[in-house]
């Protein structure tokens, strides 16, 4: 699962006679990755199979219907499954039927469909001319008289009158133009011509029709009559689609999967007698290959293990399916090269939790996880399936943590405002904590609340980052050994646990460690030892915070953390100068400022803090808002203060989907990635195809 699957690279070599047996157990066994083929004097690429020139058009052909048909194999769940040789069989006679039934009916919607557009452009050109109200007879047929009949820009009469006085014209304005008609003698006819440019104008078609009216009326029903025969052989082509659709998506598949195996050749070396192809499979599954090959060709063709200083295999993903959701996230960022750690599962378990600390909100992640449970009914894609479960495992820890925080569309709880003032349900979330002593279980939005997430968000990022440069650290060893890794991923892993420790001694002498803990929160053990809980004894207002493990008699002495980060970069300095000064001299040196990028990344990760309380006050003012206006003394308009809220519950859960989503993937790909994966791999591809709509025989 951290893994890739493990790869042995083979050779599949054999009588040249014998390749297109090969190609069909290979095809059906779909576990080699073919490489690309290198020719040389000896071995040169083949050539297609017989057979690939005519599957190749019957392929061409069959894929134009099911586009026009706008088939979605995605979306077809088929009944049954059916056999090559039943699909082979009728190919022939079935593109026939199809030609008939389908190609005929498309030419003839084509047909109508360019007649459609040539009545549109004609009625588009007769408005205007309907619009200057002269016979049509009257525009054109004169021998000695040049008629002009268009649109323009301004009204071009002064210009006209300047190149002649023999003139006549009729315009009125149209659409912010004007549409004229100008009658000139044809001696001045060029002239009047290149006059009237000066004004853009257009000129118009005049049809050989006594009126525009009546003209406009047969194009109008025969517009109409061509519509409802679009409308009726559509509905044919539908028909013909709920009927065929299956078969149409097996012979699609068959025709598709014999062009595959016609050209293996492209991707094979043969020479005059033989043939050879190179590749990967997956270790567990070479016997099954080799075994299935040998059987088929009586053993005239070997697959064998092939060993090679230059083993670069593809990437082949293993995870359980709630976490291959989540490769669809990973491989954005990068496929991991065959000898990285996958960091998929690393994703499934901190990208749903960062979603819902931020979002937390119970109405907002049930929304969420309903909404994807709607889309996954739409949208059948693998890719849209995947992306949509992480919203769905997303929008559910929302739900958690909105019960942890007490949050549901918003806060009930807001210092100085009563509950029933604060939410819409405010009261019936108060007495649903009522278990707590009617506060939520941890309370982000208080003063203590956000003081304690803070120290945890810090915590967290500190963590990941530190895990981010162990798992760099394996991933180097592996690669190029122990010193390697312990000067590249080691020194700067030395140098962020120092840097944790700082940060953690900052924030101790701050006194976060002694802050006053709000009735409710935190529960005074024995040994002075701080936990969360309930707790509601008169004195529990002077409980120091609630972090596990801390001594309150520490908080007289030494501060540890300073003590313990110390050694530590002393430890990280000499490790770093020397893995950067052989490589960089002097600038090595300079090169140690970049501890402090890796400090701006640990405080990147209060964002888990900011984005949530950006919504918790985005959905406390709509609310606030809109108990106002909808109760006296207030407006007591209550449509307008449903419409209100439910637009600004609507922007703040859009608001709650993108930040939350966007700011988890960055966490992972900018502060976590970035510190182990290399990416750059290639995924592996199979030869061959998964059946959807045929069975093996």
């Amino acid at each position: 699962m951290l893994k890739p699957v493990k790869m042995v690279k083979v050779s599949v070599v054999g009588p040249k006679e014998y390749l297109a047996i090969a190609s069909e157990t290979l095809h059906r066994a779909y576990a080699l990755h073919i490489e690309d083929p290198v020719e040389d004097e000896y071995f040169k690429l083949g050539e297609p199979l017989e057979k690939a020139s005519t599957t190749s058009k019957y392929l061409v052909l069959l894929r134009s219907y099911i586009s026009h048909l706008k088939i979605d194999p995605q979306s077809i769940f088929p009944k049954r499954k059916y056999k090559p040789s039943e699909i082979e069989a009728q190919i022939q006679q079935k593109l026939d039927e199809f030609q008939k039934e389908i190609g005929e009916r498309i030419d003839k919607l084509k047909t109508l469909s360019d007649r459609l557009k040539a009545i549109e452009d004609e009625l588009k050109a007769l408005e205007p001319l309907k619009e200057l109200g002269i016979s049509l007879r009257l525009l054109k047929g004169y021998k000695h008289v040049r008629c002009f009949v268009g649109l323009l820009r301004k009204d071009p009469t002064d210009k006209i009158k300047e190149i002649t006085s023999d003139f006549e014209i009729f315009i009125k304005e149209y659409n912010k133009e004007y549409v004229a008609a100008i009658f000139v003698r044809k001696t001045v006819e060029e002239e009047v011509y290149a006059a009237l440019q000066e004004f853009s104008f257009v000129e118009l078609p005049v049809p050989d029709v006594d009126s525009v009216d009546e003209r406009i009326k047969e194009l109008l029903d025969e517009k109409a009559r061509i519509q409802d025969e679009k409308e009726k052989i559509e509905k044919e082509l539908e028909d013909i689609k709920a009927k065929e659709v299956e078969f149409m998506l097996a012979m699609e598949e068959y025709l598709s999967i014999e062009l595959e195996k016609a050209e293996l050749p492209l991707r094979t070396l043969v020479s005059k007698y033989a043939f050879m192809i190179v590749g990967y499979v997956p270790a567990k599954e070479f016997d099954r290959v080799r075994r299935e090959v040998e059987s088929k060709t009586n053993g005239k063709v070997m697959v064998e293990q092939v060993e090679d200083k230059e083993f670069n295999p593809p990437t082949l993903l293993k995870n359980p399916p709630g976490v291959r959701d989540f490769e669809l996230l990973t491989t954005t960022f990068g496929v991991p090269k065959y000898h990285e750690i996958d960091p998929t599962f690393f994703m499934s378990i901190f990208f749903p939790i960062f979603f819902g600390m931020m979002l937390g909100d119970i109405g907002y992640g049930a929304l969420i996880a309903l909404i994807a449970l709607y889309l996954k009914t739409k949208f059948k894609s693998e890719g849209w399936q995947k992306l949509l479960n992480v919203a769905l495992y997303s929008g559910l820890v929302a739900v958690f943590f909105g019960f942890i925080y007490g949050e549901c569309f918003g806060p009930f709880l807001i210092e100085g405002v009563k509950p029933t003032q604060a939410h819409f349900l405010g009261g019936i979330l108060y007495s649903f904590y009522a278990f707590n002593g009617h506060h939520p279980i941890f309370d982000r939005a208080a003063a203590f609340g956000v003081k304690a997430l803070l120290f945890l968000t810090l915590a967290i990022g500190a963590f990941k980052i530190l895990f981010g440069f162990a798992l760099g650290f394996r991933n180097v060893a592996v690669e190029h050994g122990i010193k390697e890794a312990i000067l590249e991923k080691g020194s700067w892993f030395l140098g962020v646990l120092a840097l944790t420790c700082m940060i953690f001694g900052f924030t101790y002498n701050l006194g976060i460690f002694s802050s006053p803990v709000p009735k409710g929160y935190g529960m005074l053990l024995p040994n002075n030892l701080y936990v969360l809980g309930p707790y509601t004894t008169k004195d529990a207002a002077s409980v120091p915070l609630p972090i596990p493990g801390i001594v309150h008699g520490w908080q007289q002495g030494v501060n540890v953390f300073y003590v313990a980060a110390l050694p530590l970069l002393i430890i990280w300095f000499i490790l770093f100068l020397k893995a950067e000064i052989p490589k960089m001299g002097g600038m090595g040196v300079v090169m140690a400022l970049e501890l402090l990028t890796w400090f701006g990344q640990i405080l990147s990760y209060a964002r888990l803090l900011a984005i949530g309380l950006s919504s918790v006050y985005i959905a406390y003012v709509i609310n606030y808002l809109g108990l106002k206006i909808a109760r006296p003394p207030g407006m007591a308009i209550l449509p307008l203060a449903i419409v209100i809220m439910v637009l600004g519950h609507a922007v703040n859960l859009i608001l709650g989907i993108l930040d939350p989503g966007l700011q988890s993937l960055r966490l992972h790909y900018v502060e976590f990635f970035t510190k182990f994966l290399e990416g750059g791999g290639r995924i592996f591809k199979p030869f061959g195809r998964k059946k959807v709509f045929l069975e093996d025989e």
